[in-house]
């Protein structure tokens, strides 16, 4: 076993505790070579906006750059600023292809069925507490399986997989973030806002609907499709009621257990009051949702108080992705102080965005200096918050990562230094609807997170983004909305604002001026 997989296994044996051991084993695939280029093109947009002092340089060329022709291409060159253009330039369209239909697939059953994992498997399974959750899963989008082995057999399975093993993760516990209530009173400092949140105002939400026209629902009727991947949802209360189109629960493994708006459920009020922020009405007297006239599809990827796993998140992910979500809100992670790529999460994510699912996630809780995953993943587009008084939240998490060794980024561009959240939004004393009718104010970057997945809503629903080619419609998503972002804090971007605090009406503005 090479020294990066010996570090994994190591690591996996130090922080698991009991006789079994319930972890991620990742295969090499075609796909990595995708990856490695869009990594190539992600870090060259990455130092180029380290210069950025005006968040407006990111936005994207118009739309006509992306033809192909010489003309077009100084474009772009011309854009280096712009995530979309750099991965324009590069070989990641021919490959994108490739990606789509993984050849890890074969890898990943041959895997599950050989003799030494089967057996390893159904010894776990002899035991009726483990019955149910050692049965292993197929996971193709990030080209894994998950299995459940005992300790003292892990190593033995691993080596099964050969030289077509790229890595071993654990299943790690996800715990459901930590949001405080609030009573309001921060909202009576700002003045009004008897109507409507704050936090729609601030974002520039109510302006984007009237000079617009849209809520979340595009001219031919048809609505953005946000998945909300948290607690579950209470698909009755009066603000969500008709805007649930699908519902899944996962079990701990990754396995969905329940289907279907009719068993929507929520075990908690974390999912029900960040679907609020996203497409809730007025059922309360007052605008709650950025996007009312979006739908939500809502995974239970997290089970109350007990939390969830990595491989709970990743089949969510997956099958928001394969339902046809636009946008997918998490607002959820884990601590870590981890400057890491090429992880299940982060493969998670680029399937998604290649697939044309724009993925936005919470940076955490856990105030200045730190950061969770997926929010601090290279790919995800981090949210951060701040209060009615554009100070940004004590809890706030924000860091600078330092990636000093890689396999999949050249050495030319180690080391990496990059720094989440990407973008701020409305994160204190957010008012919204929980399960059985009720409402409450909350504080938290999961309060945040939803205001810039409405946000990204109204913009799909704004502008023609859908007709773009899905490897390429999320990024230039994610530059449309940073782009537009209205710079506080220190110049250019920092670690508790990012590069700004969104504002939707300027971003669907230059994104009609381009072309889009």
């Amino acid at each position: 076993m090479e020294r990066r997989l010996q570090h994994q296994f190591d690591r996996i044996m130090d922080e698991t505790a009991g006789n079994y051991t319930d972890v991620i084993v990742q295969f090499t695939s075609d796909r990595r070579r995708t990856l490695v280029e869009l990594l190539s093109a992600a870090v060259e947009t990455e130092q180029n906006r380290s210069m950025v002092v005006d968040a407006k340089t990111m936005f994207p060329p118009k739309r006509s750059a992306f033809s192909g022709e010489t003309s077009a291409r100084r474009v772009l060159r011309n854009k280096n600023a712009s995530l979309a253009a750099n991965i324009a330039l590069s070989a990641v369209g021919s490959l994108a292809a490739t990606y789509l239909a993984p050849d890890s697939i074969s890898q990943v059953t041959n895997f599950l069925s050989s003799t030494t994992v089967d057996e390893a498997v159904q010894k776990v399974r002899k035991y009726k507490s483990q019955k149910d959750r050692a049965a292993p899963l197929a996971m193709p989008n990030i080209d894994a399986a998950r299995i459940m082995v005992h300790r003292g057999e892990l190593k033995k399975v691993l080596e099964e997989a050969g030289d077509k093993l790229e890595g071993v993760y654990q299943n790690a516990h996800i715990p459901t973030p930590r949001t405080t209530k609030s009573d309001g009173s921060l909202e009576i400092l700002g003045g009004g806002y008897e109507m409507t949140t704050w936090g729609l105002e601030r974002t520039k939400a109510l302006g984007a609907w009237s000079v617009f026209g849209t809520r979340g629902q595009r001219k031919d009727g048809s609505k953005v499709r946000v998945a909300v991947l948290d607690t579950g949802i209470d698909a009755t209360h009066p603000d969500l009621f008709g805007k649930v189109s699908d519902f899944a629960e996962f079990d701990p493994s990754g396995n969905i257990t329940a289907q279907g708006v009719a068993n929507a459920r929520d075990s908690g009020s974390h999912g029900t009051h960040v679907a609020g922020t996203i497409v809730g009405g007025n059922a309360s007297g007052s605008w709650i949702g950025m996007a009312p006239d979006a739908e939500v599809i809502a995974g239970l990827v997290l089970n109350g108080d007990a939390g969830g796993t990595l491989a709970q998140v990743i089949a969510g992910i997956d099958w928001a992705v394969n339902n046809k979500a636009e946008i997918v809100n998490m607002s959820l992670g884990g601590l870590t102080f981890d400057s890491t790529v090429d992880t299940p999460y982060q493969r998670a994510i680029v399937d998604a965005l290649l697939r044309g699912t724009l993925v936005i996630a919470a940076i955490g809780n856990d105030g200045h200096q730190t950061s969770g995953a997926p929010g601090n993943d290279y790919f995800s587009l981090a949210v951060g918050a701040h209060d009615i008084r554009d100070r940004c939240a004590g809890f706030s998490g924000g860091r600078t990562h330092i990636l000093r060794q890689s396999n999949v980024i050249d050495s030319d561009f180690l080391p990496l230094v990059y720094t989440k959240p990407d973008l701020s939004a409305p994160g204190v004393s957010i008012k919204s609807c929980v399960p059985n009718g009720g409402y409450e104010s909350f504080n938290g970057t999961s309060m945040a997170t939803p205001h810039v997945a409405g946000a990204a809503a109204l913009l799909y629903a704004a502008t023609d983004l859908k007709s773009l080619a899905q490897d390429r419609r999320a990024f230039t998503a994610k530059d449309l909305l940073l782009g537009g972002v209205m710079d506080v804090g220190e110049s250019g971007q920092d670690q508790r604002f990012g590069h700004g605090a969104i504002n939707i009406l300027r971003s669907i503005d230059e994104a009609i001026k381009l072309g889009f």
